[in-house]
């Protein structure tokens, strides 16, 4: 029998009184306060006061409830006599530190009204999201019932990690409960935290899946396969070989007596089970959705195995994580201004004043002033430069020629500016497509007068590194934008339009030297006044493009994920009168 590692079960409400539902917060801002000016600020611009966005998250829970919901779900998965019908863990291997892991957070989904509870594992992707597997996630509301605790490798500990609520969830759209195929989900939490992250296998890191290549998993789950077996008090790791895809296809086919495995979509490691705990390396019941790491890369999460974890010849299975970088991606970086997953618009009319117009999908919502004085901007753009999950703001003041970011500042909760003083402000068209490196960091790229184009590698704080010459004077005349994944292969791609109207597509390699592969021509015609790429505009998780055409029409180009004369669907009328913004980001 195919099991799940998530394991979900019922019990009697008396085991731990949960913290009052009361304290749970509203929607409202949480930055309140009139943010700061920062000393180094632009002198011709007013306060910082759009980072701090016109939505934020709130707290979903209090910390001392948070604690509480990781304890209850562990007691809860930790009791049950009989088997589930899902579950995961790690028999073998050993006990590890949290510093060998510190991406490494536990998942405690528990409902005290029902008393439903179960523990599962992720992995921090940035400092606001969690990979996990779907079937951690899939039917459950985790916003009102999840918690989720970094920084400790130590279980049922009320003092010990960082813990975080959720704030939003995403499954794979076409995640099977029955088979388990595309078992991949990402978790936005509702604060981001202080620990390291770690990067998805990309979808041509096909080296890190070499059959007999070493990886490692992760998890708190049962150490053994007998009925009535514990979670382990501490985060465990074992080392497991991959295994061929052929290999692990037989081995299940024979020990379930039928096809159960999905070549492209899952993976295999470790060694056969014994059948018993001994001379069996597995993960099991509340391992589920923890990672498997090779090359300080995520491959695989932990998914499925079968009855009790320990069935003679039986391989555990992983979802395959470079299959679903394309769809998880776009999720884990997905900031926007009202964090709804759906990219944003900023419009700054001639006399400075600045508004927001928030995507509703295929419609903009009606525009919210967000204050005036922002007359001396000569071109902005949006991007998480430091991964926080709270948008920036990168703009040129034309007052000093000067390139400034205004960004959260997390110890006095305010907004505010510093000056990106590793740039020059100087270049004719500049773009942060997001990472061109492949550090999961986003980067920079613009283009001299001459037509040469420098990336600025991100530094991750706002910051860039020593400018790299990419391209020499070839893209003399052309204007450059895009933001994130236009040709569904998970990595950031750039959009460039020469003097003609001629659209291409340069799709990103994620490596410094040599960012992109050839250009696709993907459009002419592209004879626009603005062009605005801030993501996923309708919130398929695919980047999108926003135009206007000389009569002030606004028009959103869908992308399709295709590297093609296709690259976006048909376009949509967002709105007439935008002539009376003199500025679109």
């Amino acid at each position: 029998m195919i099991r799940a590692l998530r394991g979900r079960w019922r019990r009697p409400v008396t085991a731990l009184p949960a913290a009052a539902l009361a304290l749970a917060l509203s929607c409202a801002g949480l930055l309140a306060a009139q943010p700061a000016t920062a000393a180094d600020g632009p002198a011709g611009l007013p306060d910082a006061g759009v980072a701090a966005q016109s939505q934020t998250p709130q707290p979903t829970a209090s910390t001392e409830e948070l604690h509480d919901r990781v304890i209850a779900a562990a007691k809860t998965q930790a009791t049950v006599t009989t088997k589930p019908s899902q579950s995961p863990f790690i028999i073998g291997g050993g006990e590890t530190t949290i510093s060998s892991a510190p991406w490494m957070v536990q998942l405690a989904y528990y409902d005290d009204t029902t008393g439903d509870g179960y523990f599962c594992g992720g992995t921090l992707v940035a400092p606001d999201k969690v990979l996990t597997a779907a079937h951690c996630v899939a039917g459950l509301n985790w916003a009102k019932n999840g918690a989720v605790l970094a920084g400790t490798a130590t279980l049922n500990d009320p003092s010990a990690g960082d813990a975080a609520g959720v704030w939003r969830q995403w499954t794979h759209p076409h995640f099977n409960g029955d088979t388990l195929q595309n078992d991949i989900a990402v978790l936005t939490l509702d604060r981001p935290l202080e620990e390291p992250w770690l990067r998805l296998a990309a979808s041509n890191d096909s080296a890190l899946y070499k059959a007999g290549t070493s990886a490692k998993v992760y998890g708190w789950g049962l150490t053994s396969g007998a009925d009535g077996a514990d979670l382990s008090a501490k985060l465990r790791t074992a080392t497991l070989p991959l295994v061929a895809d052929s290999t692990c296809d037989s081995a299940m086919q024979s020990v379930l007596g039928k096809d159960a495995f999905i070549e492209g979509s899952m993976i295999c490691a470790g060694t056969p089970a014994t059948g018993t705990d001994e001379g069996t390396t597995s993960p099991c019941n509340g391992d589920s959705g923890g990672p498997l790491v090779v090359g300080n890369k995520i491959v695989g999460i932990v998914s499925w195995g079968v009855s009790g974890c320990t069935a003679q010849g039986a391989y555990p299975v992983f979802t395959k994580v470079s299959s679903y970088t394309w769809a998880a991606q776009p999720r884990i970086d997905d900031a926007d201004l009202s964090y709804d997953g759906r990219a944003d618009l900023l419009a700054r009319t001639p006399s400075g004043g600045l508004f927001e117009q928030d995507s509703k999908g295929t419609s903009l919502a009606q525009r919210a002033f967000q204050g005036s004085g922002y007359q001396t901007i000569s071109w902005g753009l949006q991007a998480d430069l430091d991964r926080d999950g709270f948008q920036d703001l990168i703009i040129r003041d034309k007052t000093d020629g000067k390139l400034y970011r205004s960004y959260l500042d997390h110890a006095s909760g305010e907004a505010t500016w510093m000056q990106v003083s590793s740039v020059w402000g100087g270049y004719k068209s500049y773009a942060i497509p997001g990472d061109l490196t492949g550090d999961a960091r986003p980067d920079l790229v613009a283009v001299d007068t001459d037509g040469s184009v420098y990336l600025y590698p991100g530094k991750g704080n706002g910051q860039f590194y020593a400018k790299v010459k990419v391209v020499d004077r070839a893209w003399k005349g052309v204007q450059i934008f895009g933001h994130g994944d236009l040709s569904g292969d998970g990595k950031a791609d750039l959009l460039v339009r020469n003097g003609s109207g001629v659209l291409y597509l340069y799709r990103g390699t994620q490596q410094q030297n040599t960012p992109w592969s050839a250009r696709v021509q993907a459009r002419t015609g592209f004879t626009f006044t603005s062009y605005v790429a801030n993501g996923d505009v309708t919130g398929d998780g695919i980047a999108d493009l926003i135009t206007r055409d000389a009569s002030g029409n606004l028009w959103l180009y869908p992308g399709t994920n295709k590297a093609s004369t296709s690259l976006f669907a048909s376009r949509i009328k967002l709105g007439t009168g935008f002539n009376q913004y003199n500025l679109l980001f």
